[in-house]
């Protein structure tokens, strides 16, 4: 071996020796962890939790049942071209009917009927629902 091979290998031998002793650094530090995009959600609106009280469950089950039957004897007689172009106004006061008691089914089995009255869609219904007596 000649005495230039002997001094490459003896640095070689003295840079392992040398770095086995120093902590391992990484030449490519990892970037730092990225904050995450999903958010926490907001807090639920108390008129869309249910209440505790069961009755008030069992009359929103009987009024969302009423509204179900409503709507189908709505379906059934839209049905006849005859009746429905006779009583179209008629008609449309029965899908009225089951939309209103959809509204007070959820009014009634919320935990917060004051608060779910106000989200009512039906204006008229809503307006009826939130008046305040006067003195």
């Amino acid at each position: 071996m000649s005495a230039e091979q002997q001094r490459v290998d003896s640095i070689h031998a003295g840079f392992r020796a040398e770095a086995s002793s120093r902590p391992l650094v990484a030449f490519h530090a990892s970037p730092p962890p990225r904050p995450s995009i999903r958010r926490e959600p907001p807090p639920q609106d108390p008129a869309l939790i249910p209440t505790d009280n069961p009755l008030s469950l069992r009359i929103a089950e009987e009024l969302e049942f009423a509204r179900r039957m409503i709507e189908a004897l709505g379906d059934t007689l839209c049905t006849d071209p005859l009746l429905l172009t006779r009583h179209a106004v008629a008609l449309q006061s029965v899908d009225i009917v089951g939309q209103m008691l959809g509204h007070l089914a959820d009014v009634s089995r919320s935990s917060a009927p004051e608060r779910a009255a106000e989200r009512i869609g039906m204006s008229d219904l809503r307006a009826r629902l939130t008046r305040r007596a006067s003195l």
